[in-house]
């Protein structure tokens, strides 16, 4: 008789709570089965089971969620840290319990190197899940620093966390929550470095690197005292470390792709 081609490993959300909730299951079975002689005519008796014991992830996950809600972004990092290492040939999907808030706080801190690796210990199968490869996106934009996609790519993320069939309503709550913290603090740095990097800038490239309206970009220039020319759209900062050249000369608006390579320490410009 031909065997039946294996089982493909679980993909959607649903798949994954559905395993997970299978596998922690089989741990109990057998437990407390009394069973009767071998005479005929004996009925079997079976005790009630005890609560299927919950495996490293899900025991340690309560406490990545409060510390979420707390912002403490280098609680969730010890914690998980400590954890996932002490499991790290560990193929359970129930992982993504512990690799999800690690890699996000690893983001919100800006220390993506770590958060790199943290997703380059999962195995393959779980590497595969639809959250392993939206966090994997969403951290290659950042590294790359492609504001765009960074801000799509989290939305995008922040969405999935929302649907009805996410693997765990609790789990969906930290990742949105972790994901506006990333977007708070991506922002706050993007923005600080813009300060000091243009000595002017249209507000439609500010728009692009902080992925806001128009309105919400000249709200956050007015309150950091920037200065907007409506009639040109160019904003100025109150940079007064620029150099005297530059402070006396007429500078035309920077772009994204001048932001980049300030900030990568190239003193080639572009021209907006």
């Amino acid at each position: 008789m031909a065997q039946a081609p294996p089982t493909p490993p679980p993909m959607s959300a649903t798949e994954l709570r559905d395993e997970a909730r299978d596998s922690i299951a089989s741990s109990a079975e057998s437990l407390h089965a009394t069973t009767s002689s071998n005479s005929p005519g004996r009925s079997v008796e079976i005790a009630p089971q005890l609560p299927a014991a919950q495996d490293i992830y899900q025991q340690v996950f309560p406490q990545l969620s409060d510390l979420a809600e707390q912002r403490n972004f280098i609680g969730i990092i010890n914690i998980a840290e400590l954890h996932d290492l002490n499991g790290s040939n560990d193929k359970s999907f129930t992982r993504l319990l512990l690799i999800a808030p690690l890699v996000l706080a690893y983001m919100v801190m800006d220390d993506l190197t770590p958060a790199q690796h943290a997703l380059a210990r999962l195995p393959d199968n779980v590497s595969l899940h639809p959250l392993s490869h939206a966090l994997a996106a969403l951290l290659a934009s950042a590294l790359e620093r492609k504001y765009e996609n960074t801000y799509s790519r989290a939305q995008e993320l922040f969405q999935m966390s929302q649907q009805s069939d996410f693997p765990d309503p609790r789990l969906g709550k930290t990742v949105a929550l972790l994901v506006n913290s990333f977007l708070d603090a991506f922002r706050r740095k993007t923005f600080a470095l813009a300060s000091r990097a243009f000595a002017c800038l249209h507000v439609t490239e500010a728009q692009k690197l902080l992925g806001l309206g128009r309105q919400e970009v000249l709200s956050i220039a007015n309150n950091n005292h920037w200065q907007f020319d409506g009639a040109s759209g160019v904003l100025r900062p109150p940079n007064a470390s620029l150099p005297a050249l530059i402070a006396t000369k007429p500078v035309p608006p920077s772009s994204v792709m001048t932001f980049d390579l300030v900030v990568n320490g190239v003193t080639t410009s572009e021209v907006y």
